[in-house]
């Protein structure tokens, strides 16, 4: 199995300067030890941001409604999933029995 730092700079081009955090961000609950239930509030509120700053940027003429549905659409589980897995993110996560 790739180290998760390796597919993080192979897969996203990015590279974590706390690879650590890496670590803990892809450990489950279910998962004996520390998880990421922290970091997955942290992550959500940014994965929101983001979202919502360039779906603000390229829909100018948008109301927030419109803009609220989009966002929606984009981080909702199904394409969360896909994404999750055309980047064979699965094979990454620490999982308990």
């Amino acid at each position: 199995m790739i180290p998760p730092a390796d597919w993080a700079s192979g897969a996203l081009g990015y590279r974590f300067a706390d690879e650590a955090l890496l670590e803990l961000a892809l450990t489950h609950r279910s998962s004996a030890g520390g998880n990421n239930e922290r970091l997955e509030f942290l992550g959500d509120a940014v994965l929101g941001l983001v979202i919502s700053e360039v779906l603000y940027a390229a829909h100018p003429q948008a109301d927030e409604g419109t803009l609220s549905r989009l966002r929606a659409r984009l981080v909702r589980r199904e394409t969360l999933e896909g994404l999750a897995r055309e980047l064979a993110l699965g094979d990454l996560l620490r999982l308990g029995a």
